[in-house]
């Protein structure tokens, strides 16, 4: 998460203005979602990385290690799409591949290998799209974004302070396991529990005070100015957006004749 947020602060496309960014993300990831075709989802997710790696200057083993994560969340789910069982006299299955035990068949059809692969495109292809926004675009471009599009204000604040707090917690649970380590608190599976058990209600503990620290300097200048008011001086580029209107020509054709 840190590493998300300083790259964020750090990419190559800092400075390009947050509206290209955001246009660009959005219409791969539109197209990814709503037409599920295959090589709409196989452009995305190589338009996204090439744009992480090469023109961002992110590292590539970086970026594989954020697509892991959630890609193990994704496999977990493939498996239970692309398996499936029936009694063993059961008739028309076509199976491409089968395994019987006992009186149970576990068999992958055609169509079960057809939608996992469709789910797996697509949602590679999502996450790779809204990593290009987070891993380009800084926390204060995307509230001046949000703030453009007419959003309550306070759902605004609460995605601020959200992503805030997020590092807060990282800092304060990273303070208190040193504190644990020095003392052996992790030497054996028995302390390792007792530690991890005080470590969350020191952590839960610790962001109830934060937060009531937050809620009084937000009382002190009287609550009820906004926190992020962002006054953004980036210009847009005009390649960028052709560069945006071709992208969204080009998975328009993919898609009707695909």
């Amino acid at each position: 998460m840190l590493n998300i947020d300083h790259y964020a602060y750090t990419n190559g496309l800092k400075d390009v203005h947050p509206i290209e960014k955001v246009s660009f993300t959005f219409i791969y990831l539109f197209f990814s979602i709503i037409t599920k075709n295959i090589w709409i989802t196989g452009l995305t997710f190589i338009i996204m990385t090439l744009s992480v790696v090469l023109a961002a200057k992110i590292p590539f083993r970086q970026f594989v290690k954020l697509l892991l994560l959630p890609s193990l969340f994704l496999l977990t789910s493939i498996i239970s799409i692309l398996f499936s069982i029936a009694p063993i006299d059961t008739n028309n299955l076509e199976p491409l591949w089968k395994l019987e035990i006992g009186v149970w068949q576990f068999y992958i059809s055609s169509r079960s290998a057809n939608q996992a692969i469709h789910l797996f495109a697509t949602v590679l292809a999502s996450i790779s799209s809204l990593y290009f926004l987070i891993l380009t675009t800084p926390l204060h471009q995307l509230m001046w974004v949000l703030q453009k599009v007419k959003l309550p204000t306070l759902f605004i604040e609460l995605v601020g302070l959200t992503y805030r707090f997020i590092f807060v917690l990282f800092d304060k649970m990273s303070e208190i396991h040193l504190a644990q380590s020095s003392r052996l608190g992790y030497q054996n599976y028995k302390t390792w529990f007792s530690s991890i058990a005080q470590l969350t209600v020191s952590l839960f503990i610790k962001s109830i005070q934060s937060s009531r620290e937050l809620q009084y300097s937000i009382d002190s200048r009287g609550g009820d100015d906004g926190l992020y008011e962002v006054d953004m001086r980036l210009k847009y580029n005009r390649l960028n957006i052709v560069a945006i209107v071709v992208s969204m020509v080009v998975l328009f054709i993919i898609m009707i004749f695909t």
